[in-house]
């Protein structure tokens, strides 16, 4: 994809995003490489949780997610 195709894409996404979203985004954003981010309660939950399930053994493929909509 192209870097057009990408800021396209993004730029789409954000039109629609909540505050919460542009807020960490924004956050993200204007920090430095060496510099350490400190993640929402909320999303590290859903992260420990992500990572549980890849260690595992629990992997999805995309196609199947949309197939049974539990991905749009």
């Amino acid at each position: 994809m192209s870097s057009i195709e990408l800021k396209t894409k993004v730029y789409r996404e954000l039109e629609s995003a909540e505050d919460y979203l542009l807020e960490e985004i924004s956050v993200a954003v204007e920090s430095k490489s060496d510099e350490v981010i400190k993640i929402p309660e909320h999303f590290k939950e859903a992260l420990d949780k992500s990572i549980a399930q890849m260690e595992s053994g629990i992997r999805f493929q995309m196609l199947k997610l949309k197939k049974y909509k539990v991905y749009k």
